[in-house]
């Protein structure tokens, strides 16, 4: 900015300069010529110097003008670039705290990045339980605590130090201390002040604020990585009744090689590497293909064809589990689409979702709106559950599922049987179809196993809700499941993951088997 002010400075005091020049020279002349053609009697002598006081006082008042016109343009300059400065700095403040914010901590790292060699410098990251002080004391007290939590940091930060908000519930601070031990014990006292604000609550007994701490070096010049990686560190205490984590080289690479994963999922969902492959599902007494799970698969050159169990504890760590959900749903939006009104009419197909995407207050508005840019049956489309979705977060959970049956859809409960809630849930919830977990039908090998089996088909049965048995893969498992009432099976035995462009000769395989 000092540069091209300067500059812009230069070049209009040469512009003046010539103006002045040029005027000055016509003056001069005109003088001149006067005298030549008017002799050099003193008659003639004033009219020269009339003449020249006339030009010279139009040359004064363009000077005059001029250097008012430069003041002005002058303090317009500085008043847009304080204009900027201003703006620059309300960029950085929080405005519910008035601290520094994410913007204002990558500048003020940004510029002391040099001195990791030479001082002791620290970085850690300090988050407040929300989820606690929201069930227990509501939003306000949340608010309170915020401001509570910036005056504590403001009061703790030295010289060459600084603090500022970078989430919603969390706090970023570069600290000096000359060894590990000085650190932890320094910020461990900040902590303490920190959770003193629940010292008169009945529920004082709860560790309200965690924190991350990590021993800065010359190599940690981004910000970002460090921040998520001190984020990831915390996570690991969070709900318990530790206050500190100090994180060490090895901790902070480990969630740093986690952090380029979580970028190239995130790159793979931008460039629709995931695919929807179709395990089909067939009737037990026809055995002709009635519906479809789908399942994801990434697949890129690098790679080849990766598994979920490969990468969806990842995106759930990441926040792209909700995003990978509903990709996974328009795909199956758009396979429904193509059969509908030909040979593969009658085919339906179910979607997975987490625990996380289902309890999503927006759940709803999401599906809708993907569902109306295709035309199909939804009832066509089944929404998949397992019982640990609708346990976590259960209100939004259970409102998000009996809207879902309202809409058209039918509910899937996957895995029944591998929890201490699933019986109760065919209860309390709209379900269409279990799935009977795979543990279950391996313990078809004793007669107490063979009888609990069959007890669940006629629970089930017995509530109007049908059956599937997953995880059929020999000869055996197929002759003891067709032997009983189960409505469906699923598993290698019939249909392996099927990719996209295999869809449609697999059923056309399959029923000329059948037939």
């Amino acid at each position: 900015m000092r540069k091209r002010f300067l500059k812009f400075y230069v070049m209009l005091m040469v512009i003046l300069t010539i103006l002045q020049i040029t005027v000055a020279n016509a003056c001069t002349h005109q003088t001149v010529t006067g005298v030549c053609a008017q002799g050099t009697n003193i008659a003639c002598l004033a009219n020269m110097m009339s003449d020249f006081t006339n030009d010279y006082k139009w040359t004064f008042v363009t000077l005059v003008f001029s250097f008012v016109l430069l003041m002005i343009i002058l303090f317009l300059v500085i008043r847009i670039r304080n204009m900027k400065k201003q703006k620059n700095k309300d960029d950085m403040v929080d405005t519910e705290t008035g601290m520094g914010n994410l913007q204002f901590f990558k500048y003020r790292f940004n510029s002391i990045t040099d001195e990791f060699s030479q001082k002791q410098y620290y970085i850690s990251y300090i988050v407040i339980d929300s989820s606690y002080l929201r069930s227990y004391h509501g939003g306000s007290s949340f608010d309170n605590v915020l401001k509570y939590s910036a005056s504590v940091l403001s009061d703790n930060v030295g010289e060459d130090e600084f603090a500022a908000r970078i989430t919603e519930n969390g706090f970023a601070f570069v600290f000096k201390c000359e060894s590990d031990k000085d650190a932890k014990k320094r910020l461990k006292e900040i902590m303490e002040k920190l959770n003193r604000f629940e010292s008169n609550s009945e529920y004082n007994n709860v560790i309200v604020f965690h924190s991350a701490v990590y021993h800065l070096n010359s190599s940690d010049i981004d910000c970002e990585i460090l921040l998520f990686n001190l984020r990831k560190n915390c996570n690991k205490i969070f709900g318990t009744d530790k206050q500190i984590v100090i994180c060490d080289i090895y901790s902070m690479n480990k969630i740093r090689e986690e952090k380029r994963f979580a970028d190239s999922i995130l790159k793979g969902l931008d460039n629709n590497e995931f695919r929807m492959y179709l395990q089909f599902v067939v009737g037990n007494k026809n055995k002709n293909i009635i519906s479809a799970e789908a399942l994801s698969r990434w697949v890129n050159n690098e790679n080849g064809v990766v598994g979920p169990g490969k990468y969806i504890e990842d995106m759930e760590n990441s926040g792209l589990i909700s995003k990978h959900d509903f990709y996974m749903f328009e795909q199956a939006c758009k396979q429904l689409e193509k059969w509908s009104g030909i040979e593969f009419d009658d085919i339906s197909i179910s979607c997975n979702f987490t625990r996380i995407t289902l309890s999503e207050e927006d759940f709803i508005d999401t599906i809708e709106k993907m569902c109306q840019k295709y035309k199909f049956d939804k009832s066509k489309l089944s929404i998949e559950i397992t019982e640990d979705a609708i346990e976590k977060d259960m209100d939004i959970a259970t409102e998000n599922v009996r809207k879902c049956k309202k809409l058209g859809f039918k509910i899937y409960l996957d895995d029944l049987g591998s929890g201490y809630t699933s019986l109760s849930n065919l209860c309390d919830y709209p379900i269409d179809v279990v799935k009977i977990d795979r543990d279950i039908l391996l313990r078809g090998d004793t007669e107490r196993g063979r009888e609990l089996f069959k007890g669940i088909i006629a629970l089930a049965h017995s509530l109007n809700i049908k059956v599937i048995c997953e995880g059929v893969e020999t000869e055996e498992q197929n002759t003891f499941v067709s032997e009983t009432d189960c409505d469906c099976i699923q598993g290698w035995y019939y249909s392996k993951p099927i990719p996209q462009e295999e869809y449609e000769e697999f059923i056309k395989d399959h029923s000329l088997k059948v037939g």
